[in-house]
């Protein structure tokens, strides 16, 4: 008798919850990064002299950065607190995305510098709204033996969404309202849809906390204590993040100096590499978070996407070689792919029940924190020595590369805190929460969508 092969009900309604949830993190994640692609900057340019177009840039990126970083764990956990008939967290993936797209409409008009600071802040928070209570929804609804697939899937989608912007960008070069609009529009259409089939059942008093002000001022702090595994977690991945962050702002000077090429050949070199490793980055998160889905073992591949990491960046600190170059390139998109594969998964492995939202929250600070760190760090590295011995020059990217190299292998030692949970399958995870932080059992996936 051929022997069935067809995945169960609950499986599949699985998969198709998680490509929907996906359609969301991919759309916003396009939306926040279309801004940055290229329209706040030529929009600084029509209300600036050229002398202040970096001091203006910095200063609208820098404060969005910060309502980025506080505004996560905030959202994510007013989100646990929620209590609506609509869900704990639709309401927030709604009114997150409608302040990101009217945020948008209000960096297009606006006629100051103060006008687009403020409007860049409030797209930052509602994205983040969004980011925060959608992690916690994926946590909530889908299973351990699933959460590789969903992982690697949302890994995909949070590096082609940033392409889809740049594309976009490209596309509609000296338009500004198609810059600024058409990624937001398309996040908000999304999110009403998927929205109307997604479920997120009404939270019952017994399994949702109360919303109190002091919710808000504990939104970014937690005791190690009481979730070891998670602390690690995320304290791994903010150092792997910082190692990688070093070295992302300084391609193109990279590109001119290393490989001597004038600032034209080397800018479209830069956004070539740029979307090369985005497509292997996506590629290589959806297929391994779909093998490692199937083992329930994520150790191999964070040791390995550590490893190809390291190697990336050594290669490219010693190299003036185009080829070399494109080599660590492929490298550093296919490590962070397979990172990306397994690092959600490990998260929602070590949650502590009951407050996914400020928990994802959390972790989601440890990726974002070092993009504000990274920066303000790497131009001190860049001055160690007498200048760069590979190429000349005043800059030390030999020092550069090094240091993330350092960084990202310094990472490994965090993975010792959270080993338990690297091979774990479902039923088999530590139980490290506080039981005042569980809540009861979760319906069936495929009876809650």
């Amino acid at each position: 008798m051929p022997r069935n092969t067809a995945a169960p009900p609950a499986q599949r309604s699985s998969i198709r919850k998680i490509s929907l949830l996906a359609l969301i993190e991919f759309a916003t994640f396009g939306a926040l990064v279309a801004p940055m692609a290229a329209a706040l900057s030529l929009k600084v340019l029509e209300l600036v002299p050229s002398s202040q177009k970096e001091a203006s840039v910095a200063l609208v990126t820098a404060v969005g950065g910060a309502t980025a970083l506080i505004t996560n764990p905030l959202f994510g956990g007013l989100s646990d607190r929620t209590r609506s008939r609509f869900g704990r967290r639709r309401p927030w993936i709604f009114g997150g995305i409608l302040v990101g797209l009217l945020a948008s409409g209000l960096m297009l008009v606006s006629t100051s510098i103060p006008m687009l600071v403020i409007a860049w802040a409030l797209a930052q928070a509602g994205y983040n709204a969004v980011f925060a209570s959608l992690n916690a929804m994926l946590a909530e609804q889908i299973p351990d033996h699933e959460r590789g697939k969903a992982s690697g899937i949302f890994g995909a989608a949070s590096a082609l969404g940033p392409l889809s912007a740049y594309a976009i960008a490209a596309l509609g070069a000296g338009s500004l309202p198609v810059m600024f609009l058409a990624m937001p529009a398309l996040a908000a259409v999304i999110v009403v849809i998927t929205c109307l089939i997604v479920k997120d059942p009404p939270p019952t008093s017994a399994s949702t906390p109360r919303m109190s002000i002091s919710a808000i001022f504990t939104s970014f702090i937690f005791d190690p204590r009481q979730a070891p595994n998670f602390a690690f977690l995320a304290l791994q991945r903010f150092i792997m993040q910082t190692g990688y962050t070093l070295v992302g702002g300084f391609g193109l000077f990279f590109i001119m100096l290393r490989l001597k090429m004038p600032v034209e050949d080397a800018t479209r070199l830069s956004l070539m590499t740029a979307m090369f490793s985005m497509v292997l980055m996506a590629t290589v998160s959806w297929a391994v978070g779909m093998f490692v889905s199937r083992r329930g073992s994520y150790g191999g591949t964070l040791f390995v996407s550590i490893g190809l990491m390291i190697t990336s960046l050594v290669l490219t600190a010693f190299t003036d070689d185009l080829t070399v170059y494109l080599l660590g390139v492929a490298l550093s998109g296919i490590a962070m792919g397979g990172y990306y594969s397994v690092d959600l998964a490990l998260a929602m492995r070590a949650l502590p029940k009951g407050n996914e939202g400020k928990f994802l929250g959390i972790f989601n600070m440890a990726k974002t924190l070092p993009q504000t760190i990274a920066p303000a760090m790497a131009p001190a590295l860049l001055l160690i020595g007498s200048g760069d011995p590979i190429a000349g020059g005043e800059q030390n990217y030999l020092a550069l590369y090094l240091c993330a190299a350092a960084a990202v292998l310094l990472s490994c030692l965090a993975v010792i805190g959270f080993r338990t949970i690297l091979s774990a399958r479902a039923g088999e995870i530590e139980d490290t929460e506080p039981a005042s932080l569980s809540v009861p059992e979760a319906a069936p996936v495929a009876e809650r969508i």
